[in-house]
């Protein structure tokens, strides 16, 4: 398990990193895996529903065996008034036993909608959510049971809003504060999401993280973003804007329980970067985390940048 006092920095695994992962795992002090790519899912009501992908199932026990593992769900979809997926939280539960995940995080997100014989329709993107206290209601059993179930506190995520829920009883910050008290959970606080509801909405990051209870944080995402007809998407599409880590050099010292920083980026952008790439933005996080070398060039980590376990 992680120490407390340490700050660690990973990098959310995808296929694209196998290479990365057999010769520039001394750069990371963990992986970050989706659950989801490593087995398929066949539905509600199938005889066996969850079926592991044998070949993944081999990538992710190297990954296990050079790094401490977290988990981070993208298919619990909580907040769907429809559905709680329990059979869902048990599967995690069976790879938390597994792997040992130091913790695992999920979206506070509803995507999908329940239809007849056990089917889902998935929405494909997060469906924006009104902060109110019927959801917080909703939302308060279902984290206090999925953490009986897990035996550990979750961290939920916040969120982009590409069409934002107006008359909404509470601000986000506000919302997430309120389910910590309420449940225990913690928060992924995910500094591009925040970048995104700026350049989209107008909305002030600072704001945000000035009205959010700090010391929920555990986990903070960084990632990078495209612009399409005029909206900025938070598409993980490479490195990070420089506004991303400014904001994480001035939050990370208020989250006295921050255990990691993750870099997010999908597949299809790693011809982009290559393992360089990934090493830099490691290595502009970790600089990040110490402001006093903020205008110190920042060296490509080593084995000895990795964090104490």
């Amino acid at each position: 398990m992680f120490k407390r006092h340490s700050i660690g920095v990973g990098v959310l695994f995808n296929p694209s990193l196998a290479h990365f992962v057999e010769h520039c795992s001394d750069a990371v002090d963990f992986y970050s895996v989706i659950p989801e790519r490593f087995w398929n899912d066949h539905g509600r009501g199938a005889s066996q529903r969850f079926v592991p992908l044998p070949n993944e199932i081999d990538l992710l026990d190297r990954i296990a065996a050079k790094k401490p593992v977290v988990a981070h769900g993208v298919g619990l979809s909580i907040a769907s008034a429809s559905l709680f997926d329990l059979d869902y939280v048990h599967q995690l539960k069976d790879w938390q036993a597994r792997y040992g995940f130091a913790w695992i995080s999920e979206h506070l997100a509803a995507v999908r909608i329940a239809q007849a014989a056990g089917s889902d329709h998935h929405a494909g993107l997060a469906l924006p959510l009104p902060w109110d206290e019927e959801l917080l209601d909703l939302l308060g059993t279902r984290i206090q049971q999925a953490q009986d179930v897990l035996g550990q506190p979750m961290l939920f995520e916040n969120g982009v809003e590409y069409t934002p829920v107006p008359f909404s009883e509470m601000s986000e910050p506000a919302f997430l504060n309120a389910l910590v008290a309420r449940t225990g959970c913690g928060v992924l606080l995910d500094l591009h999401n925040l970048h995104v509801n700026a350049k989209n909405l107008g909305r002030s990051p600072l704001d945000f993280i000035d009205a959010l209870n700090l010391d929920a944080v555990q986990e903070i995402h960084i990632a990078g973003g495209s612009t399409m007809h005029g909206i900025y998407l938070d598409s993980h599409s490479g490195p990070c804007p420089p506004e991303v880590f400014e904001l994480l050099a001035l939050v990370a010292p208020r989250c006295p329980n921050l255990r990691g920083v993750t870099f997010e980026f999908l597949e299809s952008y790693f011809p982009l970067m290559g393992d360089h790439g990934v090493l830099a933005q490691i290595a502009l996080a970790r600089q990040a985390l110490q402001p006093s070398a903020s205008t110190v060039p920042c060296p490509l980590p080593s084995s000895s940048a990795r964090l104490a376990i």
